[in-house]
Protein backbone atom coordinates (compact mmCIF):
# COMPACT_ATOMS: atom_id res chain seq x y z
CA UNK A 1 0.00 0.00 0.00
CA UNK A 2 0.90 3.49 -1.03
CA UNK A 3 1.34 6.41 1.42
CA UNK A 4 2.20 10.00 1.21
CA UNK A 5 5.69 11.66 2.56
CA UNK A 6 4.72 14.24 5.40
CA UNK A 7 7.65 15.67 4.08
CA UNK A 8 8.03 15.62 0.40
CA UNK A 9 5.19 14.68 -0.79
CA UNK A 10 6.21 11.50 -2.56
CA UNK A 11 4.66 8.41 -2.30
CA UNK A 12 6.53 5.02 -1.09
CA UNK A 13 5.34 1.81 0.53
CA UNK A 14 3.80 2.17 3.70
CA UNK A 15 5.95 -0.21 5.16
CA UNK A 16 9.42 1.19 4.72
CA UNK A 17 11.11 2.66 7.87
CA UNK A 18 12.13 6.28 6.07
CA UNK A 19 11.02 7.70 2.29
CA UNK A 20 13.55 6.82 0.06
CA UNK A 21 13.42 10.07 -1.39
CA UNK A 22 14.40 12.23 1.56
CA UNK A 23 14.77 10.47 4.36
CA UNK A 24 11.93 11.54 6.22
CA UNK A 25 10.27 9.01 9.13
CA UNK A 26 7.62 6.99 8.29
CA UNK A 27 5.31 7.52 11.35
CA UNK A 28 2.47 5.14 10.61
CA UNK A 29 5.30 2.21 9.43
CA UNK A 30 3.30 -0.60 8.87
CA UNK A 31 4.34 -4.05 10.01
CA UNK A 32 3.81 -7.58 10.86
CA UNK A 33 3.39 -10.08 13.76
CA UNK A 34 4.35 -13.71 13.73
CA UNK A 35 0.93 -14.37 14.81
CA UNK A 36 -0.74 -11.89 11.81
CA UNK A 37 -2.98 -13.33 9.29
CA UNK A 38 -3.22 -11.15 6.38
CA UNK A 39 -5.75 -13.00 4.26
CA UNK A 40 -9.72 -13.83 5.10
CA UNK A 41 -8.41 -17.56 4.72
CA UNK A 42 -5.78 -17.06 7.41
CA UNK A 43 -7.91 -14.98 9.95
CA UNK A 44 -10.47 -18.40 9.90
CA UNK A 45 -7.84 -20.20 11.15
CA UNK A 46 -6.36 -17.67 13.62
CA UNK A 47 -9.99 -18.04 14.90
CA UNK A 48 -10.01 -21.36 14.60
CA UNK A 49 -6.94 -22.05 16.82
CA UNK A 50 -8.32 -20.03 19.55
CA UNK A 51 -10.40 -22.27 20.26
CA UNK A 52 -13.60 -19.75 20.02
CA UNK A 53 -17.35 -20.74 19.77
CA UNK A 54 -19.35 -20.75 16.96
CA UNK A 55 -19.43 -17.84 14.77
CA UNK A 56 -23.38 -17.40 15.61
CA UNK A 57 -22.19 -16.81 19.65
CA UNK A 58 -19.83 -14.34 19.17
CA UNK A 59 -21.16 -12.84 16.14
CA UNK A 60 -18.24 -12.52 13.80
CA UNK A 61 -18.54 -13.83 10.40
CA UNK A 62 -15.31 -14.36 8.64
CA UNK A 63 -15.52 -14.50 4.90
CA UNK A 64 -19.40 -13.80 4.34
CA UNK A 65 -21.87 -11.18 3.85
CA UNK A 66 -23.86 -11.60 6.77
CA UNK A 67 -27.67 -10.15 6.42
CA UNK A 68 -28.94 -10.26 10.10
CA UNK A 69 -28.40 -7.82 13.05
CA UNK A 70 -25.94 -7.64 15.42
CA UNK A 71 -22.95 -8.81 13.19
CA UNK A 72 -18.93 -8.32 12.35
CA UNK A 73 -17.61 -9.67 9.25
CA UNK A 74 -15.37 -9.55 6.64
CA UNK A 75 -15.96 -10.50 2.69
CA UNK A 76 -14.61 -10.22 -0.58
CA UNK A 77 -17.75 -9.39 -3.00
CA UNK A 78 -17.92 -9.89 -7.13
CA UNK A 79 -16.05 -6.98 -7.65
CA UNK A 80 -13.35 -7.51 -6.03
CA UNK A 81 -13.76 -5.34 -2.74
CA UNK A 82 -13.14 -6.44 0.32
CA UNK A 83 -15.23 -5.07 3.14
CA UNK A 84 -15.24 -4.98 6.44
CA UNK A 85 -18.63 -3.68 8.37
CA UNK A 86 -20.94 -4.17 11.38
CA UNK A 87 -24.14 -5.05 11.40
CA UNK A 88 -26.16 -3.09 14.20
CA UNK A 89 -28.62 -3.55 16.23
CA UNK A 90 -31.93 -2.60 14.17
CA UNK A 91 -29.96 -3.96 11.49
CA UNK A 92 -28.59 -0.92 9.83
CA UNK A 93 -24.85 -1.61 8.47
CA UNK A 94 -21.60 0.19 8.82
CA UNK A 95 -18.98 -0.13 6.69
CA UNK A 96 -15.42 0.12 8.44
CA UNK A 97 -13.58 -0.42 4.85
CA UNK A 98 -13.91 -1.25 1.32
CA UNK A 99 -11.04 -1.27 -0.94
CA UNK A 100 -8.75 -3.79 -2.54
CA UNK A 101 -6.29 -4.55 0.57
CA UNK A 102 -6.88 -7.98 2.08
CA UNK A 103 -4.29 -7.40 4.43
CA UNK A 104 -5.44 -3.84 6.02
CA UNK A 105 -9.12 -5.34 6.11
CA UNK A 106 -8.39 -8.52 7.94
CA UNK A 107 -6.50 -6.50 9.97
CA UNK A 108 -9.40 -4.12 10.56
CA UNK A 109 -11.71 -7.05 12.11
CA UNK A 110 -8.60 -8.84 13.79
CA UNK A 111 -8.36 -5.86 16.09
CA UNK A 112 -11.63 -5.19 16.72
CA UNK A 113 -12.19 -9.34 17.23
CA UNK A 114 -8.94 -9.65 19.59
CA UNK A 115 -10.71 -6.43 21.78
CA UNK A 116 -14.03 -8.35 21.85
CA UNK A 117 -11.83 -11.53 23.11
CA UNK A 118 -10.67 -9.64 26.11
CA UNK A 119 -13.66 -7.79 27.26
CA UNK A 120 -15.42 -11.08 27.15
CA UNK A 121 -12.43 -12.76 29.56
CA UNK A 122 -13.18 -9.72 31.42
CA UNK A 123 -16.90 -10.80 32.33
CA UNK A 124 -16.64 -14.03 31.91
CA UNK A 125 -14.28 -13.43 35.12
CA UNK A 126 -16.46 -11.24 36.73
CA UNK A 127 -19.43 -13.25 36.44
CA UNK A 128 -17.67 -16.43 37.66
CA UNK A 129 -16.48 -14.73 40.41
CA UNK A 130 -20.09 -13.62 41.20
CA UNK A 131 -21.38 -17.32 40.82
CA UNK A 132 -18.83 -18.00 43.47
CA UNK A 133 -19.76 -15.62 46.36
CA UNK A 134 -23.81 -16.81 45.40
CA UNK A 135 -22.74 -20.26 46.43
CA UNK A 136 -21.29 -19.42 49.89
CA UNK A 137 -23.86 -20.56 52.41
CA UNK A 138 -25.07 -17.73 54.76
CA UNK A 139 -26.51 -18.48 58.28
CA UNK A 140 -30.01 -16.49 58.53
CA UNK A 141 -32.03 -17.32 62.17
CA UNK A 142 -34.86 -19.51 61.28
CA UNK A 143 -38.57 -18.33 63.05
CA UNK A 144 -40.05 -21.16 65.16
CA UNK A 145 -42.96 -21.23 62.79
CA UNK A 146 -41.15 -22.39 59.99
CA UNK A 147 -39.16 -24.37 62.08
CA UNK A 148 -42.28 -26.31 62.92
CA UNK A 149 -43.91 -26.32 59.34
CA UNK A 150 -40.88 -28.10 58.53
CA UNK A 151 -41.32 -30.83 60.61
CA UNK A 152 -44.61 -31.35 60.16
CA UNK A 153 -45.23 -34.80 58.91
CA UNK A 154 -48.01 -33.66 56.49
CA UNK A 155 -46.56 -30.35 54.99
CA UNK A 156 -43.77 -32.34 54.51
CA UNK A 157 -45.99 -35.47 52.57
CA UNK A 158 -47.46 -32.89 50.62
CA UNK A 159 -44.31 -31.24 49.18
CA UNK A 160 -42.73 -34.89 48.47
CA UNK A 161 -45.72 -35.53 46.13
CA UNK A 162 -45.01 -35.49 42.54
CA UNK A 163 -47.12 -35.04 39.66
CA UNK A 164 -47.72 -37.27 37.04
CA UNK A 165 -48.11 -36.46 33.33
CA UNK A 166 -50.54 -38.48 31.04
CA UNK A 167 -49.08 -39.04 27.57
CA UNK A 168 -52.04 -37.41 25.92
CA UNK A 169 -50.91 -33.99 28.50
CA UNK A 170 -46.85 -34.99 27.17
CA UNK A 171 -48.23 -34.56 23.27
CA UNK A 172 -49.64 -31.11 24.12
CA UNK A 173 -46.62 -30.24 26.00
CA UNK A 174 -44.53 -30.86 23.29
CA UNK A 175 -46.81 -29.60 19.99
CA UNK A 176 -46.97 -26.53 21.99
CA UNK A 177 -43.11 -26.12 21.93
CA UNK A 178 -42.95 -26.91 18.45
CA UNK A 179 -45.43 -24.17 17.75
CA UNK A 180 -43.51 -21.51 19.48
CA UNK A 181 -40.19 -22.73 17.66
CA UNK A 182 -41.43 -22.08 14.46
CA UNK A 183 -43.27 -19.21 15.12
CA UNK A 184 -39.38 -18.12 16.81
CA UNK A 185 -37.74 -18.72 13.51
CA UNK A 186 -40.71 -17.02 11.66
CA UNK A 187 -40.05 -13.78 13.41
CA UNK A 188 -36.28 -14.00 12.88
CA UNK A 189 -36.26 -14.24 9.22
CA UNK A 190 -39.19 -11.71 9.14
CA UNK A 191 -36.86 -9.15 11.30
CA UNK A 192 -34.01 -9.91 8.80
CA UNK A 193 -35.68 -9.84 5.93
CA UNK A 194 -37.03 -6.52 7.25
CA UNK A 195 -34.00 -5.44 7.87
CA UNK A 196 -32.16 -6.21 4.17
CA UNK A 197 -35.41 -4.17 2.98
CA UNK A 198 -34.36 -1.66 4.95
CA UNK A 199 -30.98 -1.68 4.47
CA UNK A 200 -31.39 -1.08 0.48
CA UNK A 201 -34.43 1.73 1.14
CA UNK A 202 -32.00 3.76 2.96
CA UNK A 203 -29.56 3.71 0.21
CA UNK A 204 -29.49 6.71 -2.70
CA UNK A 205 -31.22 5.69 -5.96
CA UNK A 206 -29.23 4.32 -8.76
CA UNK A 207 -28.58 7.73 -11.42
CA UNK A 208 -27.31 11.32 -11.59
CA UNK A 209 -26.91 13.74 -8.70
CA UNK A 210 -25.77 17.37 -8.52
CA UNK A 211 -24.14 18.33 -5.56
CA UNK A 212 -22.49 21.75 -5.04
CA UNK A 213 -22.00 22.40 -8.77
CA UNK A 214 -20.79 19.14 -9.30
CA UNK A 215 -22.07 16.30 -11.30
CA UNK A 216 -22.10 12.55 -9.59
CA UNK A 217 -23.09 9.18 -10.39
CA UNK A 218 -24.29 6.49 -8.52
CA UNK A 219 -23.65 2.87 -10.14
CA UNK A 220 -25.46 0.50 -7.87
CA UNK A 221 -28.37 0.77 -5.41
CA UNK A 222 -26.99 -1.88 -3.35
CA UNK A 223 -23.58 -0.44 -2.34
CA UNK A 224 -22.49 3.21 -2.21
CA UNK A 225 -20.06 2.68 -5.58
CA UNK A 226 -19.88 7.09 -6.67
CA UNK A 227 -18.11 8.41 -9.74
CA UNK A 228 -17.83 12.49 -10.12
CA UNK A 229 -17.35 14.15 -13.44
CA UNK A 230 -13.92 16.31 -13.88
CA UNK A 231 -14.95 19.26 -15.96
CA UNK A 232 -11.49 19.76 -16.66
CA UNK A 233 -10.41 16.94 -17.56
CA UNK A 234 -14.32 16.30 -19.65
CA UNK A 235 -13.76 12.76 -17.88
CA UNK A 236 -15.32 10.73 -15.10
CA UNK A 237 -13.42 9.34 -12.34
CA UNK A 238 -14.20 6.27 -9.99
CA UNK A 239 -14.13 7.38 -5.90
CA UNK A 240 -12.31 3.53 -4.97
CA UNK A 241 -13.96 4.58 -1.49
CA UNK A 242 -17.29 5.74 -0.35
CA UNK A 243 -16.12 8.48 2.56
CA UNK A 244 -14.97 9.90 -0.46
CA UNK A 245 -17.90 11.36 -1.59
CA UNK A 246 -19.78 13.85 0.54
CA UNK A 247 -22.03 12.63 3.54
CA UNK A 248 -25.24 14.14 2.02
CA UNK A 249 -25.21 12.38 -0.54
CA UNK A 250 -24.58 8.81 1.28
CA UNK A 251 -28.41 8.41 2.62
CA UNK A 252 -31.48 8.22 0.43
CA UNK A 253 -33.34 10.84 2.72
CA UNK A 254 -30.55 13.83 2.66
CA UNK A 255 -29.29 12.64 -1.73
CA UNK A 256 -33.20 12.98 -3.17
CA UNK A 257 -33.38 16.39 -2.90
CA UNK A 258 -29.73 16.65 -5.34
CA UNK A 259 -31.24 13.16 -7.90
CA UNK A 260 -31.39 14.31 -11.37
CA UNK A 261 -32.33 10.92 -12.87
CA UNK A 262 -31.91 7.58 -13.63
CA UNK A 263 -31.22 8.01 -17.50
CA UNK A 264 -28.93 10.97 -18.83
CA UNK A 265 -29.94 14.24 -20.05
CA UNK A 266 -27.80 16.37 -21.74
CA UNK A 267 -29.22 19.09 -19.61
CA UNK A 268 -27.06 17.87 -16.66
CA UNK A 269 -23.89 18.84 -18.11
CA UNK A 270 -20.98 16.40 -18.74
CA UNK A 271 -21.91 13.46 -20.73
CA UNK A 272 -23.00 9.88 -20.24
CA UNK A 273 -20.91 7.89 -18.03
CA UNK A 274 -22.08 4.86 -19.65
CA UNK A 275 -20.12 6.37 -22.54
CA UNK A 276 -16.99 6.59 -20.44
CA UNK A 277 -13.67 4.65 -19.46
CA UNK A 278 -14.47 5.06 -15.72
CA UNK A 279 -18.40 3.10 -16.45
CA UNK A 280 -15.85 0.19 -17.85
CA UNK A 281 -13.50 0.33 -15.37
CA UNK A 282 -16.71 0.03 -13.20
CA UNK A 283 -17.84 -2.95 -15.17
CA UNK A 284 -14.35 -4.98 -14.35
CA UNK A 285 -15.04 -4.07 -10.46
CA UNK A 286 -11.99 -1.05 -10.48
CA UNK A 287 -9.42 -3.50 -10.41
CA UNK A 288 -6.28 -4.76 -12.62
CA UNK A 289 -5.76 -8.49 -12.83
CA UNK A 290 -2.77 -10.04 -11.51
CA UNK A 291 -0.31 -11.10 -14.19
CA UNK A 292 1.94 -10.49 -16.73
CA UNK A 293 1.52 -7.50 -19.04
CA UNK A 294 3.37 -6.07 -22.24
CA UNK A 295 3.54 -2.67 -22.91
CA UNK A 296 5.97 -1.13 -26.09
CA UNK A 297 8.17 -4.47 -25.73
CA UNK A 298 8.22 -3.85 -21.54
CA UNK A 299 7.00 -6.58 -19.77
CA UNK A 300 5.41 -5.64 -16.66
CA UNK A 301 4.05 -7.73 -13.58
CA UNK A 302 1.41 -6.58 -11.57
CA UNK A 303 1.08 -8.29 -7.77
CA UNK A 304 -2.22 -6.74 -6.73
CA UNK A 305 -5.67 -6.24 -7.60
CA UNK A 306 -5.20 -2.70 -6.85
CA UNK A 307 -4.95 -1.32 -10.17
CA UNK A 308 -1.71 1.64 -8.98
CA UNK A 309 -0.28 -1.11 -6.79
CA UNK A 310 2.42 -3.57 -6.63
CA UNK A 311 3.99 -2.78 -10.15
CA UNK A 312 7.00 -4.63 -11.44
CA UNK A 313 8.73 -4.19 -14.91
CA UNK A 314 11.89 -6.68 -16.49
CA UNK A 315 15.21 -4.78 -16.56
CA UNK A 316 16.86 -6.14 -19.61
CA UNK A 317 20.18 -4.79 -19.21
CA UNK A 318 20.18 -6.32 -15.25
CA UNK A 319 18.00 -8.94 -16.35
CA UNK A 320 15.95 -8.90 -13.60
CA UNK A 321 12.88 -7.70 -12.01
CA UNK A 322 12.59 -4.12 -10.22
CA UNK A 323 10.03 -2.25 -8.38
CA UNK A 324 8.18 0.55 -11.19
CA UNK A 325 8.19 3.94 -9.85
CA UNK A 326 4.63 5.15 -10.29
CA UNK A 327 5.73 8.06 -12.64
CA UNK A 328 6.47 4.69 -15.41
CA UNK A 329 3.18 3.30 -15.19
CA UNK A 330 1.70 3.18 -18.50
CA UNK A 331 -1.95 5.02 -17.58
CA UNK A 332 -3.50 2.19 -19.94
CA UNK A 333 -2.41 -0.20 -17.13
CA UNK A 334 -4.64 1.55 -14.48
CA UNK A 335 -7.48 1.12 -16.38
CA UNK A 336 -8.99 -3.05 -16.05
CA UNK A 337 -10.79 -2.00 -19.43
CA UNK A 338 -7.89 -1.16 -21.46
CA UNK A 339 -5.26 -3.81 -19.16
CA UNK A 340 -6.88 -6.24 -20.86
CA UNK A 341 -5.62 -5.52 -24.39
CA UNK A 342 -2.18 -6.10 -23.36
CA UNK A 343 -2.73 -9.47 -21.44
CA UNK A 344 0.57 -11.41 -21.28
CA UNK A 345 -0.38 -13.93 -19.19
CA UNK A 346 -1.40 -14.72 -15.75
CA UNK A 347 1.42 -17.27 -15.07
CA UNK A 348 4.71 -17.46 -16.13
CA UNK A 349 5.60 -19.15 -19.01
CA UNK A 350 8.94 -20.53 -20.21
CA UNK A 351 8.73 -19.52 -23.72
CA UNK A 352 9.18 -15.96 -22.85
CA UNK A 353 12.67 -16.27 -21.74
CA UNK A 354 12.24 -14.04 -18.88
CA UNK A 355 12.37 -14.88 -15.26
CA UNK A 356 9.35 -16.12 -13.01
CA UNK A 357 8.22 -13.15 -10.83
CA UNK A 358 8.22 -15.40 -8.20
CA UNK A 359 11.67 -16.67 -8.31
CA UNK A 360 13.21 -12.89 -8.17
CA UNK A 361 14.29 -11.59 -4.90
CA UNK A 362 12.11 -8.97 -5.15
CA UNK A 363 9.40 -11.03 -4.77
CA UNK A 364 10.97 -13.05 -1.75
CA UNK A 365 11.31 -9.14 -0.11
CA UNK A 366 7.40 -9.25 -0.77
CA UNK A 367 6.39 -12.60 1.04
CA UNK A 368 9.00 -11.28 3.71
CA UNK A 369 7.07 -7.89 4.36
CA UNK A 370 4.57 -9.81 5.81
CA UNK A 371 5.66 -12.74 7.43
CA UNK A 372 8.47 -11.30 8.99
CA UNK A 373 8.52 -10.83 12.67
CA UNK A 374 9.24 -7.26 13.64
CA UNK A 375 11.54 -6.26 17.28
CA UNK A 376 9.96 -3.24 17.68
CA UNK A 377 6.94 -2.88 19.47
CA UNK A 378 4.64 0.44 17.97
CA UNK A 379 3.41 -0.52 14.69
CA UNK A 380 0.55 0.28 12.96
CA UNK A 381 -0.49 -3.67 12.80
CA UNK A 382 -0.87 -3.06 17.16
CA UNK A 383 2.36 -4.65 19.61
CA UNK A 384 4.36 -7.33 19.53
CA UNK A 385 3.90 -7.47 23.49
CA UNK A 386 0.83 -9.27 22.94
CA UNK A 387 0.82 -12.74 23.65
CA UNK A 388 -0.95 -15.12 21.27
CA UNK A 389 -2.34 -16.63 24.58
CA UNK A 390 -3.98 -13.88 25.32
CA UNK A 391 -6.70 -14.31 22.86
CA UNK A 392 -6.86 -17.90 23.57
CA UNK A 393 -10.47 -18.71 24.60
CA UNK A 394 -11.34 -21.48 27.62
CA UNK A 395 -14.42 -20.63 28.61
CA UNK A 396 -16.97 -22.28 26.49
CA UNK A 397 -19.59 -21.01 24.65
CA UNK A 398 -22.10 -20.25 27.80
CA UNK A 399 -19.80 -17.66 28.87
CA UNK A 400 -19.72 -15.81 25.52
CA UNK A 401 -22.57 -12.83 25.61
CA UNK A 402 -22.95 -11.39 22.44
CA UNK A 403 -25.71 -9.07 24.11
CA UNK A 404 -22.97 -7.20 26.20
CA UNK A 405 -21.96 -5.71 23.59
CA UNK A 406 -22.75 -2.19 22.09
CA UNK A 407 -24.67 -2.86 19.22
CA UNK A 408 -25.46 0.84 18.40
CA UNK A 409 -21.57 2.09 17.43
CA UNK A 410 -20.62 2.52 14.52
CA UNK A 411 -17.80 0.25 15.48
Amino acid sequence: MKIKCEYCGSMFDDTLEKCPNCGGTNNNVRRSTSDQPTTIEELKEWYVSKGLPDEEVTRFFIGRDYKGSKAFGIYKNAKGKFIVYKNKADGSRAVRYEGTDEAYAVNELLTRLKQEILEQKGRAVKNAAASANKSVPVNKPVSSQASSSKSSPASSSVSDEKKTVSPEEGKKALLTLLIAFVVIIAIVAGIAAINQIKDRLSRPLKGYYEHNGELFYHCDETVLYWAKYDRETNDWKLYDRFWEVDWELQERKTAKQYYLGEVYDSSFGGYDFADSLAYEDYQHGNTVAKGYYDVDDTVYYHNSYDKNEEWYYFDTDDNDWMVLPDDMLPTDLTHGSLADDFWYTPEWDSETQLTDFEDSAIYQEYIDRYNTPEEEDDSWWGTNDDSSDDYDWDWGSNNWDSGSTDWNSNW
